[in-house]
């Protein structure tokens, strides 16, 4: 499908160029600094990407472009009146770094959406495409062994409309749905499983950022909250977030199943059951600290904590044989394990269900729940499979959803289930990053992704607070996540890429947002952050920035729209001071990056079901049959990382329906 003209096209490629063009060389790397994004195509990648958004975005995105076509456009950043084209490269600079600042939300949010996607989609492109950025910083791409035992799972493709019965019906496939699938079909359940994205097991896995992030992630790794403040990572493929996750497995921390058991009325959750479900998932996930190798910006979290009297800690991760790979053949789990090394639940819960003969249908999306007199008796779907779309309805004694935060609430409202709390206290863990440039190598695309955990002031303020880790840092994350003041700023930064070391700091957030749905019956996202929370993101970049610093960091980069740092030349009080004007820098949506890869609590689980809309035995309001077991269901975010905290109570849920 054709989402834009040609003019629309050829505008498309300019943005690009102004973003990520060539710029004055700053050494003898003519290549580098000649290079201009618009030998990419990357419109074309722009509208495969459409494909995947809901129309108003991508209408809202060619509002703008419209606007950019006018000679009108001058009168948003008070240049001449020509349309983009005719500008100079100095005038379209101008034009962004005024909307960057701007005071209307629409232009800041315009500005955003165009910089990340010119600044991702350049740098992640394969190394055939981008060598000269490659070679800039020492990036050699895809290294690791595929698995000699690689994923056998039996999906089916309809070929045509069809009716479907089964006893469980269960949609979704992540940490929730996944371990459901698993442990129905062992019970000896009839399982049919639903789910919206792709298959690809290690074989396909090929550890190309920009080719695996537009295949395993939802909306193709574009979905942001509806003002666009919020880059929100959701895996949509066989095995959800658990095959595209960073390993970090948590158990819920006794401090936050206390509040459950005590806000959310919910007594099971300090049970022995309750304790022998999370030892259970532990288990069949292959919990463990014996693979948590410090890659170099790991070890600099953990000695630069250490230097600062904090108390750094090991991050258990759920994987088997990243050792046997060798260090640097991890970092690349983002994008799916090549190796098979991630016990996901594709390669472990979902594998032993399709083995005991579960039905899986992949590219399935469920559109409708029915539901008759108080039960569930079904769903409506479609499968597309090469474009072709299959009508699937499914007849089912249970149902069970899973299909994450967003999409939940989103799929039990389309359903015409109702409650006055579903898809409120939305909590995303709000993420930003710190970045900081070093003198040694640290190439932080290589090696565990996250094996130092900082919790120290995880309780700032009751169980209210900040944690600190690292991120996977490839290319495209890199340049997506600088700021960008102007071409040359960027592509300057963008060469201190083998030398960073990228710390991510996340706030257990208080004030959550809110799933709706637009007029096309898609989910929409609204979030921004609280004062409060905001108060404490604060704290955790300061305190990241201090932590690079103790390690060793040159020169230390705030994730603001302005490009703030302070460096080791500088003293502790002039530091200081500068933490101190932090607030003053504006802080309203799209002044700085802020991202989530945790969705959560949409669909709370709890005693009282005026305030609940699911009850403790994991069924939905009204409905006994039907079930929530996902993230959507925690009762609040569970301020760490929360797979484990999902598998649990998903855990807990199946074992009741099979005992009940």
């Amino acid at each position: 499908m054709n989402y834009f003209t040609d003019r629309e096209h050829i505008t498309l490629e300019q943005i690009c160029d102004t973003f990520v063009g060539s710029t004055a060389r700053q050494d003898d790397d003519v290549d580098y600094w000649d290079f201009k994004s618009s030998g990419l195509d990357l419109s074309s990648k722009i509208e495969e990407m459409a494909a995947k958004l809901p129309e108003k975005e991508i209408s809202d995105l060619k509002k703008v472009l419209k606007i950019l076509s006018s000679s009108y456009c001058g009168l948003l950043y008070g240049g001449p009146l020509k349309p983009f084209d005719r500008l100079s490269r100095e005038q379209k600079e101008r034009l962004f770094f005024r909307w960057s600042r701007s005071q209307i939300g629409a232009l800041r949010k315009a500005f955003n959406v165009f910089r990340k996607l010119s600044t991702f989609m350049t740098y992640s492109a394969s190394p055939e495409e981008i060598p000269s950025i490659h070679k800039k910083i020492g990036y050699i791409g895809p290294i690791s062994k595929v698995s000699n035992q690689p994923t056998k799972i039996n999906t089916i493709n309809a070929q045509s409309d069809q009716e479907i019965t089964c006893e469980y019906l269960i949609i979704g496939s992540g940490a929730g749905g996944g371990l459901a699938a698993g442990m129905l079909s062992e019970a000896g359940k009839d399982v049919v499983l639903l789910e919206k994205g792709n298959f690809l097991n290690e074989n396909k896995f090929n550890e190309q950022e920009w080719d695996m992030i537009s295949k395993l992630y939802d909306r193709g790794g574009a979905m942001t909250s509806s003002n666009g403040g919020v880059t929100v990572f959701a895996g949509s493929c066989l095995g959800g977030g658990t095959t595209v996750n960073w390993n970090a497995s948590f158990p819920t921390p006794d401090h936050i199943l206390n509040e459950w058991r005590q806000e959310a009325d919910l007594a099971h959750v300090e049970s022995v059951e309750y304790k022998e479900s999370a030892q259970e998932v532990s288990r069949i996930f292959h919990v463990n600290g014996d693979h948590s190798n410090h890659n170099p910006q790991n070890q600099k979290l953990w000695d630069g904590a250490k230097k600062l009297g904090l108390n750094p800690k090991v991050i258990y991760r759920n994987v088997s044989g990243c050792n046997a790979q060798g260090l640097k053949s991890c970092g690349y789990c983002g994008f799916g394990c090549i190796g098979g090394c991630k016990q996901s639940t594709m390669r472990t819960t979902i594998q032993k269900a399709s083995d005991l003969g579960a039905r899986i249908y992949c590219n399935t999306e469920a559109l409708t729940i029915r539901v008759k007199s108080g039960k569930a008796t079904g769903a409506e779907s479609i499968q597309t499979i090469d474009g072709k779309r299959i009508k699937l309805s499914i007849k089912a004694e249970n149902v069970i959803v899973a299909c994450g935060a967003i999409h939940t609430p989103a799929l039990l409202m389309r359903s015409g289930l109702d409650h006055k709390e579903l898809g409120k206290n939305l909590f995303f863990h709000p993420t930003v990053g710190v970045a900081a440039s070093y003198n040694e190598k640290i190439e932080p695309w290589h090696g565990p992704m996250m094996s130092t955990v900082v919790t120290d002031k995880l309780r700032l303020d009751g169980n209210y607070g900040y944690w600190l880790e690292t991120a996977p840092v490839h290319p495209g994350v890199i340049g997506m996540t600088l700021p960008w003041v102007s071409r040359e700023q960027h592509k300057n930064d963008f060469t201190i890429a083998p030398r960073c070391a990228a710390f991510i700091a996340l706030t257990r957030d208080r004030y959550g947002g809110k799933v709706s749905l637009d007029k096309n019956s898609c989910a929409r996202i609204k979030y921004k952050m609280h004062s409060y929370d905001l108060n404490h993101s604060l704290l955790g970049m300061q305190e990241a920035a201090e932590i690079h610093i103790a390690a060793g960091a040159q020169e230390v980069i705030f994730p603001h729209r302005t490009r703030k740092t302070v460096n080791r030349s500088m003293s502790l009080d002039e530091r200081k001071r500068i933490y101190s004007q932090m607030t003053s820098w504006k802080w309203r949506v799209n002044d700085y990056a802020l991202y989530s890869a945790h969705q959560m609590s949409s669909c709370r689980m709890g005693g009282n079901s005026n305030t609940h809309p699911v009850r403790p035995d994991g069924s939905f309001v009204g409905c006994s049959n039907l079930f929530v077991a996902d993230g959507s269901a925690l009762p609040s975010c569970p301020g760490i990382n929360p797979m484990i905290s999902i598998m649990t109570l998903s855990h807990y849920t199946i074992k009741n329906i099979l005992n009940g």
